[in-house]
């Protein structure tokens, strides 16, 4: 489970509260993407790259945060060429001291961006890129996460970065950027155990 990975190697983690639920719940989602082969991935994430990019939230945004994929992970990586293509601005995040930033992707970065340890690929304390916050803000934001709900609830990794990122940006409605999920569809359940502090999304994006 990837936040026991992280916590086992000495990455720091804000600070939540366990949820049990929670918890049982990252390890069943976690079994049945493991148990999804590498093609069967492929397909769904070919087949939710095509329902991203012809969706309006997208559409509509010239700048974008997503993030680096895993093999556990829809593959963001056409995203990722598609936002450059068309000229918007992509924004990644990256993890240091307890925080997360987006930062701007620029002209072959995720070919040589370092791996961390945990397992993430993301711009290094040397590389100085644009911030997304302090430049202006998002447009969509492409979130990570555990499971979802058709109704847009929202189970993360543990960590609680991207909702307290997501309540950030949500403090001011008038620019507050649309959200997003992509996710395999073993992801995507009837019922997300949630708390106050749980930001929704606005729309779930799968295959099925």
């Amino acid at each position: 489970m990837l936040v026991v990975n992280l916590l086992r190697k000495g990455f720091k983690m804000a600070k939540v509260t366990p949820n049990p639920a929670k918890a049982q719940l990252r390890v069943e989602i976690a079994d049945r993407i493991a148990a999804l082969s590498a093609e069967e991935k492929k397909r769904q994430s070919q087949i939710v790259y095509e329902k991203l990019i012809n969706h309006p939230f997208y559409k509509s945004a010239n700048r974008i945060s997503l993030y680096m994929s895993t093999d556990q992970e829809i593959d963001t990586a056409p995203i990722i060429s598609h936002i450059k293509a068309r000229g918007a601005s992509a924004y990644v995040p990256q993890y240091a001291g307890g925080k997360m930033r987006m930062l701007k992707l620029e002209a072959d970065d995720e070919r040589t961006m370092a791996v961390t340890r945990h397992g993430i690929a993301q711009h290094s304390k040397d590389q100085l890129r644009e911030d997304a916050v302090e430049s202006g803000g998002l447009d969509l934001v492409i979130t990570p996460g555990v499971a979802f709900s058709k109704s847009g609830d929202r189970c993360g990794h543990g960590g609680g970065y991207y909702d307290k990122f997501l309540a950030n940006l949500r403090s001011n409605p008038q620019t507050a950027p649309k959200v997003v999920a992509v996710a395999f569809d073993c992801q995507v359940i009837d019922n997300v155990p949630t708390n106050e502090q749980d930001q929704k999304v606005d729309a779930v994006i799968h295959a099925e």
